[in-house]
Order: C-alpha cells, then structure tokens, then sequence
C-alpha cells in the first residue's frame, strides 16, 4: 500500500496521544477519520480498522498472511531477553489442553487453599497486589509443579518474574526505554536466577525420589536430549514464557472480576448462594470491560482488506490493527456497563445483537483463539469463589476504572482498589 494510495486514505498522527491514552486517542481518531485510518506510531505504520467487515477480515487472515505471532513477538521482545525465545519446544496449545486442564484443577484448589491460609484471619490487601501474588501461586503451581506454589520458593521466583515482566511493554509502555538504555541487564538476571531456581526444585525431586505426572516433568521429559545443565535452563525458558503469557492477563482479570463482585453486591449475593453460570458469567463480563489488548497482525504478503466500504491492497511490513477496548463497550447498546446478563456461559447473550461476532472480544476469535481460555476461567473462579466464601470483604472504593496509558492485556487499575476482609462465620 503506498503513501496516500488513491487519496483516500487519511493518515492521523501523533505517538504522543498513543502514549497518554491509547484508547482515548483511537476513539477520537475514528470520529474523525472513520473506520478506517493510518497511525504512524513508534516506527510501525498501523492500518486500524474498526468496522464489522474490517474487524472480520483481520481475524480471517492465515498466519503467513498476516502474523499475530510476529506483531506480538515484536511487542514483547522490546522488554525481555531476545535468547529467552530461541530453542523453545512446549507452546500454550501443549499446555491448555482439555485433557491437561482438568489435571490443573487440582493445582488450582490446592494454590488457593495456600493463599487462603496466608492472608489469615482478617486484614486487609489492594486487590491487584494480591491477585498478582495469587496469580504467581496458581500458574507456578500449575506448570512449575507445586512445589513452586510454596512460600519457600514463592519468595524467589516472584520478585524475579517482577522484573522480567514482558507485559510491562504494554502495561506501561515508556519503561521499555529503561529496559532498552539498560541493554537489558536486569531482565538478563532475573532470567538466571528463574533458570537457578528451576534446576533446584528439580534436582530435590532427583535427590528425593519424588516422582510427579506434572507439567514440569513433561517438560523434562522434551528436553532428556540435552546435557543436565542446558536442559534445566531450556526447561527454565519455556517455563518462563509460559508464566508471562499467563500473568499478562490472568491476575487481572481475577482482580476486575472480585472489584465488579464488590461493587455489585446483588450479584455478590447470587454467587455466594450458589446461583449455577454466574460467576463464569461475571468472568467473561469483566474481560470484555477490562480488555485493553491492541489487536495486531503483521502483513507478511500483499493481502486485501475489504472495510465494507471499498478494499485496500495491503504492503509487507503494515501492521493491521483494532483495540479492544474501542469496540468492546460500542458494538452494541448496553455494552457501556458491567451486567452479567450480556453473557450466557462462555458466549454473548442473544439480546446482544452484532453485526458480526468479531467486534467484541475476550479470548480472541478463530485460529487464534487464546489456548489458555479454559483454564483461565476455571482459575478465575476457583479463586474469586474461594475467597468470597471464605471471608466478609469491604471494599474501601466506591469506583474502579482501568489505566489510562495501557495499550494491551487486560486494564490494570487506575488506582488501587483496597479491601478489608475478616473469616466469614
């Protein structure tokens, strides 16, 4: 697609306006150049779509079409060690299985019960904090092997996973200028001492005889060609890639799911009764508010994209692009609002009429529907369950609205978002 092609092609600048509120500048971009538009952003020239045919044609691209892997790649890889991505042999298709996630409920209610027992009888926590914490519990659990989930380790492993964060590329986007000044030193030692802690949770089950059919030990068992040291960091490096993905949206939609409990009382009380669907529902609700995720595909041959008004010819390099958080709360009326009714079980209500599915989003659509859906709402449930039923919360907040400057993942807050809690009777 060359500059100005057929002259009708508007070209809305400005990286600044991205930077303070992405969502916000993408709102007033579409009002005045509609549908469909040009930003040249941060090096990259993003083709935005956001009408139904736009939105349609971007999720209906092949992956050597339009990449969603090489856009997100290119995201990430600004904020962690480039050598983390080489050699990796288990994807979150490997993990996320039907089969693998009911292995991991166990896991899950065993986490919870840990971090249930670690906030104590009474106090009281920032919502996001803690749910952070509990999302390294449950996904170290899970694929790190429960061992990992103990305070012995916990105690390592999350400070570290703190600093290698990939999901600070988009959360907060200016410090990948640090990481980048930096050259990436302290996301290099975090890495090693991840790798460290990894070979010693494995070499005390060699030492122990424990044997465990968990995640870990399938991953051991992809790398048994490898000389002991290569394949406890290989194992490490996967095992790392695994958990950013997990904590890039995970913790925060368990927090946003608690916060819209809390300031929904009514709904509160149908979950604590015991109501069949409604804290899935709730789940997916607070998603679809949350959602802040930046929809990209990398162009990788000339393609046409057809908006619904005319069709572009499409140039290697241009990214294709749509913002959640855009058309999630627009697409149709009611959308604006926090009401579980909008969902029935994992998909829109009938009373939500769309021009086409694609314009609201939680997990994705089509091929690249996130492999971690499943399990991620059994998480979410697991946890917002176990710790309504277990104690009295008082939100110390009256409103929750999610940051401002993010430009992917799920919304973190704003501000915090504190509670007080003491053991229900």
């Amino acid at each position: 697609m060359p500059p100005g092609a057929g002259g009708v092609m508007a070209r809305a600048r400005g990286n600044w306006g991205l930077l303070r509120d992405p969502t916000g500048h993408l709102r007033r971009q579409r009002d005045v150049w509609g549908d469909t538009f040009l930003v040249d952003a941060g090096g990259h020239r993003l083709l935005c779509v956001f009408s139904a045919e736009g939105i349609r044609c971007l999720y209906g691209y092949a992956e050597h079409e339009a990449s969603f892997g090489l856009a997100t790649f290119e995201l990430i890889r600004r904020k962690v060690p480039d050598e983390l991505f080489a050699g990796r042999r288990n994807t979150p298709h490997d993990l996320f299985g039907r089969q693998e996630t009911e292995r991991y409920l166990d896991n899950l209610e065993e986490a919870m019960a840990i971090e249930i027992d670690a906030l104590g009888p009474d106090g009281q926590f920032e919502i996001f904090a803690e749910c952070r914490r509990l999302g390294h519990r449950l996904g170290l659990g899970s694929w790190a092997g429960m061992e990992a989930a103990s305070p012995r380790y916990m105690r390592q492993l999350v400070p570290l996973f703190d600093r290698l964060d990939g999901s600070e590329a988009f959360v907060r986007p200016a410090r990948t200028l640090l990481t980048t000044a930096t050259g990436k030193v302290r996301e290099r030692r975090s890495m090693k001492g991840i790798e460290r802690v990894v070979a010693d949770i494995w070499a005390e089950r060699q030492r122990l005889g424990v044997e465990r059919d968990d995640f870990l030990s399938q991953l051991y068992r992809s790398f048994e060609d490898l000389p002991p040291g290569e394949r406890d960091v290989q194992v490490a490096r996967d095992l790392i890639l695994i958990h950013m993905g997990s904590q890039s949206n995970l913790y925060a939609a368990v927090a946003w799911t608690l916060v819209n409990l809390l300031l929904h009382p009514d709904t509160l009380a149908r979950v604590r009764a015991g109501e069949e669907g409604v804290l899935e529902e709730c789940a997916y609700e607070s998603i679809r508010l949350g959602q802040r995720s930046i929809t990209l595909r990398r162009v990788l041959r000339p393609i046409d994209l057809d908006d619904g008004t005319r069709t572009y010819r499409v140039d290697p390099g241009v990214m294709i692009a749509t913002m959640l958080s855009v058309t999630n709360t627009s697409a149709a009326p009611g959308l604006d609002h926090f009401d579980p009714a909008h969902y029935r079980g994992r998909r829109l209500a009938p009373s939500v009429v769309l021009p086409t599915k694609e314009l609201v989003s939680t997990f994705g659509h089509g091929i690249h529907t996130c492999p971690a859906q499943r399990f991620s709402i059994s998480a979410i449930v697991i946890a917002v369950r176990a710790l309504v039923e277990r104690f009295e919360l008082e939100p110390r907040f009256t409103e929750a609205l999610p940051r401002t400057r993010q430009i992917g993942g799920v919304a973190r807050a704003e501000r915090p978002c504190v509670v007080r809690y003491r053991a229900r009777a």
